[in-house]
């Protein structure tokens, strides 16, 4: 399977179409224009290299909300997390990437624990059935799945393709996005992410 070619969107790293990222449909979901915004100072350890690992400050403002059900239909706000450094990923059954990532988003959250962390993997737009199959293919425990039944996602988080994922600090701002597959369990991922926290 052929690799994208990695380019520069903003300040967000993003993999070309290819193995790593998928784009949504544009006849499906209408995308809003993102406003651009000067990158703020990051309120995480600056001795942290998150470009190395495929992470960036986004160049534009995401106003972040979720509002949607779990697949027990309990609905999620950003703000039930306020306090814990979050990650947002979306994804699709239909996706090749975000399907082999989800595992390793799974252990991201197993290691992190839900004490000072969560993990929510936001579906777009499959049915729950389709996603209840998924998911008993694979290791999932460790993340909350969430729906996005209607499709209002992408254009609320600036969604152009699949996946994406987006680090939520515990203030609620989004700290750092990538665009594409990532080793979410990978050590010095999981170093990463718990620097965002201010935890080791």
């Amino acid at each position: 399977m052929r690799s994208g070619k990695r380019i520069t969107v903003g300040e967000l790293p993003i993999q070309t179409q290819g193995a790593d990222m998928i784009r949504l449909n544009r006849r499906e979901i209408l995308v809003g224009s993102a406003a651009v915004a000067v990158a703020g100072t990051p309120a995480f350890a600056q001795e942290t290299d998150f470009r190395s690992l495929g992470l960036a400050e986004p160049a534009f403002t995401v106003d972040a909300e979720l509002n949607i059900p779990d697949l027990a239909g309990k609905v999620h706000q950003l703000e039930d997390y306020r306090g814990k450094t979050v990650v947002v990923s979306f994804w699709a059954t239909w996706c090749p990437p975000c399907r082999k990532e989800m595992p390793t988003l799974a252990r991201l959250g197993q290691q992190l624990g839900t004490d000072d962390y969560a993990v929510l993997a936001v579906n777009i737009g499959d049915r729950q059935d389709k996603i209840e199959a998924f998911l008993g293919e694979i290791e999932h425990d460790g993340m909350s799945i969430l729906l996005d039944n209607d499709k209002e996602m992408p254009a609320k988080w600036f969604l152009r393709g699949l996946p994406v994922t987006y680090i939520i600090d515990p203030q609620g701002k989004v700290a750092l996005g990538a665009i594409g597959e990532r080793v979410w369990d990978a050590p010095e991922m999981v170093s990463g992410i718990r620097a965002v926290g201010g935890t080791t």
